[in-house]
């Protein structure tokens, strides 16, 4: 159960107190079981406490402070590698806990039993070696037989004495020799099962800025290197440009904590002309045909009416079925013209989509791409506006985001061209992509506006571990969504979808579909749905 916030109060006024300064405390739930343990977090405005014992507790309150007063936060990180994070880090926090100390020499002893309880003074795996190092930095009468401990004190005491624990380059470039020391030793280091040993110290993650300098900001971003290449015969893929780089939260549900800047997004737009595409296949074609809307309209899901709206009479029976009480929005009824619809498509463009499933002549990616272009020109068609958008990410430091078709712009071939150039690489955090995409949306003038996203599972990417986590995050962006009047619907395919497709989009608000060649008709009955609202 989450903390009481008389419970909280008590290490938000130490902070205060400590640091001169007030942060939103909250507590973490218990880290999955195959993921790192749960340590602090400490951001701009909030410090996220795991479940720790009252001595841990105000050690963990303490050493925040220690970074908010001595720390610079947001250091670019693209020139190290993960195991020079981890050692800069622990430099970085026997710096900052000594500089406090010596300001508030009372603390100096909340820091010491927590550092030797988890002390591992036999074995060089990583967590031995951090375990013993931050105890020999916090303690000059530690005696470790280790050369790579001695080593790091002698320079620790060499940097503290020629430079003082303000300069904080200093012990970084000590910090920088100390893992390449490492790195020759050979030690092994998982960055996904690493976590700073002792409890009380936070992830770190307050230091680093993981997406661009003002130096890269504006520069393209490195090619996909887990992406399927596309194939020799293919479109000439499209130059684009990366936009500098935007911040946006993500939802943590564990805490109940929106993580402001939490995610980097690179907004990808195209700078040249392409190849001209191929025509798509003429068995997509039929089914998209349909969608166009008449002079009259059937105003579908309404609580009275002359007939019955089969498909909602469908769900409701089924909802019925599962014990959950139905909308009775069940019966049809002639209605005015639609009015114009903006439609914004999201495209899955993760690795995933480029697999071919057994017995399928294409990726899905191809059939996303084929069945997306015909929606267009049917949309363009019938006076609607429509953009075509897709996104794949690479942790929360990199989610791509490219403008392929957009709102206004006719579907030539150059546009066609560009869709179809897309290859499939990476990941899929939804929820970031989602964000962005209702801003453009939101900024669309028409009256009726929507959202359809089309992907092949649930959110994932590398850097998290916990199988719910991306998945509330793109529930709360949907939220977010329907309160600025922006509906959001989800296409999956994938058979085993209506779990998180049900939680991501609400009920009634997503399509599945169990094969790829099943796409395309699911496409054209959610778009029927929009234009026919």
């Amino acid at each position: 159960m989450p903390a009481s916030p008389e419970l909280l109060a008590a290490p938000a006024l130490l902070l205060q107190a400590l640091a001169g300064r007030g942060l939103q405390v909250a507590m973490q739930a218990p880290a999955a079981p195959d993921a790192a343990a749960a340590r602090p977090i400490v951001n701009a405005t909030h410090l996220l406490l795991p479940a720790l014992d009252t001595p841990q507790q105000r050690a963990a309150v303490a050493h925040a402070a220690a970074h908010l007063l001595y720390s610079r936060p947001a250091q670019p990180s693209a020139t190290l590698k993960p195991l020079g994070l981890a050692v800069v880090g622990a430099v970085e926090d026997a710096r900052v806990e000594l500089l406090l100390a010596h300001a508030l020499p009372g603390v100096r002893t909340w820091f010491d039993a927590p550092l030797r309880q988890v002390l591992e003074p036999e074995g060089l795996s990583v967590n031995a070696l951090f375990s013993r190092l931050a105890l020999a930095l916090h303690d000059e009468h530690y005696a470790d037989g280790n050369h790579w401990i001695n080593k790091a004190r002698t320079l620790f005491a060499a940097a503290r004495r020629e430079h003082g624990l303000e300069d904080d380059t200093a012990f970084r470039r000590l910090a920088s020799v100390l893992a390449n020391d490492l790195g020759q030793m050979r030690v092994r280091f998982d960055p996904r099962l690493y976590a700073v040993p002792a409890p009380y110290r936070d992830d770190n993650s307050y230091l680093w800025q993981h997406g661009a300098t003002r130096e890269t900001e504006a520069q393209p971003l490195p090619a996909p290197i887990r992406g399927q290449a596309p194939p020799a015969d293919g479109p000439t893929p499209n130059l684009e440009t990366t936009m500098p780089a935007l911040a946006y939260p993500e939802w943590d549900y564990r805490s109940g904590v929106l993580r402001p800047d939490w995610c980097q997004l690179y907004e990808l737009r195209p700078l040249a002309a392409a190849q001209t595409a191929p025509p798509p296949a003429h068995h997509l074609l039929l089914p998209l045909q349909r969608v166009r809307p008449q002079h009259g309209r059937r105003l579908r899901r309404q609580w009275e009416g002359e007939t019955l709206d089969l498909d909602a009479a469908i769900e409701a029976a089924v909802e019925r079925r599962l014990q959950r009480a139905p909308t009775g929005r069940i019966f049809q009824r002639p209605g005015p013209q639609a009015r114009p619809l903006s439609l914004l498509v999201l495209l899955d463009l993760s690795l995933s989509t480029g697999e071919r499933a057994a017995g399928q002549a294409r990726s899905l990616l191809q059939v996303e791409q084929e069945a997306a272009l015909l929606l267009a020109r049917s949309a363009q068609g019938a006076g609607e506006r429509i953009a075509l958008h897709g996104f794949c990410s690479d942790t929360r430091a990199q989610v791509r985001y490219h403008r392929l078709l957009d709102f206004g712009e006719p579907l030539g071939a150059q546009a066609a061209a560009r869709l179809q150039a897309q290859q499939a690489a990476w990941s899929t955090r939804l929820g970031t992509a989602l964000r962005h995409a209702c801003a453009l949306l939101a900024a669309e003038p028409a009256e009726r506006r929507a959202l359809l996203v089309l992907t092949d599972g649930a959110p994932a990417d590398v850097d998290v571990h916990d199988a719910r986590y991306l998945v509330e995050d793109a529930r709360a962006a949907v939220q977010d969504a329907a309160r600025l009047g922006l509906p959001v619907c989800g296409l999956a395919v994938d058979a085993g979808a209506a779990a998180y497709a049900r939680r991501i989009f609400g009920a009634g608000n997503y399509r599945i579909a169990e094969t790829p060649d099943q796409l395309p008709r699911q496409l054209a009955a959610l778009h029927a749905r929009f234009s026919c609202a």
